[in-house]
């Protein structure tokens, strides 16, 4: 037995099946939202951190609630925005 055989014996279909799962997941929209909303929330949080940076620099502070509503705001918006394109 070779390690040909083994692929076709485990592998195969365990791709098969994750691929299936990921098929039939992909059909609910809570699934596609977790899926498109992490790339989306690290960007998001990248981007608000930049704003931050600049007003800091710039003499102009947010506070910390302010930072959050900002940065959740811009999140909800960019998952809805990306969730109405897909």
């Amino acid at each position: 037995m070779n390690s040909t055989d083994i692929s076709e014996m485990f592998y195969k279909p365990l791709i098969n099946g994750l691929l299936m799962a990921f098929k039939i997941l992909w059909a609910t929209n809570e699934f596609k939202s977790a899926v498109i909303g992490i790339p989306v929330s690290i960007i998001t949080f990248k981007f608000v951190g930049s704003i931050f940076k600049w007003g800091r620099s710039n003499d102009i502070w947010f506070g910390s609630l302010g930072g959050k509503i900002l940065y959740y705001l811009i999140n909800t918006f960019l998952v809805w925005l990306v969730m109405k394109i897909v």
